[in-house]
């Protein structure tokens, strides 16, 4: 996600007399990540500690796991100049973590902000939806919690190279909340177009049929009509969008994996717990994915569930 949104604001940081309003330094831990990056016209930063030296105002993060972004803005704290040259800035994290990891790093930039007066720095939370084919196509839905409008204003023209919509969901945090009750959502969507599909198959209906009439009437959504888990659905798809169609065209290849998909319905999970809100369809859904996982799947496209539904 982060190499092809670090390459469209390479792209599209131009004024109109071609020349860069925005210098791009990019920082990633794997190896072919940077050089692609390097390829498409961002500097690459060898180390996060040399990313910070570089004079970034703006830093977007985007990183797998709760841990690795409190690990990463730690990192950032500690580089961060305050004694010569002190300066401000925005982090702007567009990881799906949990509502509690964000608000740990919030506090920890504000305990920072305090220890140094003569720096502010800014936490946005603006978690992503659209995945790698949204972020190629610069049509991300972002999803921001900002305590602070000065800090969205100067983040957002960036936001309009990345993406098509831009949702301010509120203070610092109700990003990361946004995304997760999406993405609960989504698990329990696809879980039930998955067993449609597969019941429809086992009486006798033509998938493709089932398909376009499920997609004519209440059962629409985004598990139906954009990512059929269905090969049969998903090759007629790609034939229709010449050549572009969904993972479950190409075994399931590509796409939002299970594994990330587990992930995020855990953190919804724990935080309904933590909240006290039942979410029985989203603990069953969870629990489908961790199966999935044990059965090898957890790398597929999260529409596998169709396949570990029948017994595969």
């Amino acid at each position: 996600m982060g190499l092809p949104m670090c390459l469209n604001l390479v792209q599209n940081s131009q004024n109109e007399n071609g020349d860069r309003t925005h210098s791009i330094i990019a920082y990633d831990t794997n190896e072919a990540s940077i050089q692609k990056a390097e390829l498409g016209g961002a500097t690459p930063a060898a180390t996060l500690e040399e990313l910070v030296q570089s004079n970034c105002d703006i830093i977007f993060t985007m990183l797998p796991t709760c841990a690795a972004v409190e690990e990463v803005v730690g990192t950032l704290l500690e580089s961060w100049p305050v004694e010569e040259e002190p300066k401000s800035g925005v982090f702007v994290d567009c990881s799906t973590v949990s509502p509690m990891t964000t608000r740990r790093v919030h506090d920890q930039i504000l305990a920072f902000n305090t220890a140094h007066k003569n720096i502010h720095l800014d936490l946005l939370d603006a978690p992503v939806s659209g995945g790698v084919k949204g972020a190629e196509g610069a049509t991300l839905t972002f999803m921001v919690g900002s305590s602070h409008d000065e800090a969205l204003e100067v983040v957002q023209p960036l936001f309009e190279i990345m993406g098509s919509r831009i949702f301010v969901c509120g203070k610092s945090g109700t990003g990361s909340v946004t995304k997760l009750c999406n993405n609960l959502a989504l698990g329990a969507q696809m879980v039930g177009i998955c067993e449609a599909m597969n019941l429809g198959d086992a009486l006798g209906v033509d998938p493709v049929i089932l398909a376009n009439v499920m997609n004519a009437s209440t059962a629409k959504c985004w598990s139906s009509d954009i990512c059929n888990p269905h090969p049969t659905v998903a090759k007629s798809m790609q034939e229709e969008r010449q050549g572009n169609g969904p993972p479950a065209c190409q075994n399931y290849e590509g796409g939002f994996g299970a594994n990330l998909m587990l992930k995020d319905l855990s953190l919804a999970v724990d935080a309904g717990q933590q909240a006290g809100v039942a979410l029985p369809v989203g603990v069953t859904a969870k629990e489908l994915y961790r199966l999935a996982q044990l059965r090898g799947m957890g790398d597929k496209d999260f529409g596998i569930m169709l396949q570990f539904l029948l017994g595969k």
